[in-house]
């Protein structure tokens, strides 16, 4: 199954405020499935959802799930178009995964999100689109040096280790002139500084898109793409967190 079918789902803690990857979502042939990842154990105060109690289960139904399904904006809804906008998506790239994995499926009420895991090729490249993160608590000169970036322009990665709240936390950081624009979504946070001090990777992150009118969360798209070598890779791809507790 391609990757592009599938989004994980990253839960964080209300004690230690660490995020934790507890779920994947696949869609193959029309038939949606979940399990739970080895996330799901990392935390004595995760709790199964709704109407998949059993971590060791695989659910597979015809409809999405209403746990995800609740996440998607109707395409029934005047402001749908808009909202593709924002993702910078269009109608025919907007199925349910694509959507979740794009927007990460956001609700002010829960500590839930989504996203595409990270794709390396034989090569060892890969890419990820995100949105910028803490948009909206940002300094007003922050707000102004946003609206004046420009499609690929490149943007810097700066590790904020003293973070209060996220140890893993990375900055992203506009220049000339120089302005904190970001950060970094929490749930990839940890696998970037990885990629930074461990692998040593070359890694870049750059303007995706850019869109004024769009709320905070997905105002700042951003691009991150780098290389990895070979032996890092198996490394990086075996990562507990993301194995579901059953294959299937």
């Amino acid at each position: 199954m391609k990757e592009h079918n599938s989004v994980y789902l990253a839960w964080q803690s209300t004690t230690t405020r660490e995020w934790h990857v507890v779920g994947l979502l696949k869609e193959h042939n029309s038939v949606y499935s979940f399990n739970y990842t080895q996330g799901a154990l990392a935390s004595d105060k995760f709790i199964p959802f709704n109407g998949m109690e059993d971590l060791e289960q695989t659910y597979r139904s015809k409809e999405l799930f209403p746990l995800f399904k609740n996440r998607i904006l109707s395409s029934k809804r005047p402001e749908y178009p808009r909202f593709l906008k924002w993702l910078g998506l269009n109608k025919d790239d907007a199925t349910a995964i694509t959507v979740l994995g794009r927007s990460g499926g956001l609700r002010s009420t829960d500590n839930l999100q989504m996203f595409k895991k990270f794709e390396i090729n034989d090569k060892g490249e890969f890419q990820q689109i995100f949105f910028a993160h803490g948009v909206s608590h940002l300094q007003k000169s922050a707000s102004k040096r946003i609206s004046q970036l420009q499609p690929c322009e490149i943007l810097k990665l700066c590790l904020d280790s003293q973070n209060d709240y996220d140890k893993h936390a990375v900055l992203i950081r506009a220049d000339n002139p120089a302005e904190i624009v970001g950060f970094c979504p929490r749930y990839i946070s940890q696998v970037i500084t990885k990629l930074l001090n461990d692998y040593k990777s070359e890694v870049a992150v750059s303007v995706e898109s850019l869109c004024d009118e769009a709320p905070a969360n997905y105002r700042l798209m951003c691009k991150l793409e780098g290389v990895i070598n070979s032996q890092n890779t198996i490394d990086f791809l075996r990562q507990s967190e993301f194995q579901p507790i059953v294959r299937y």
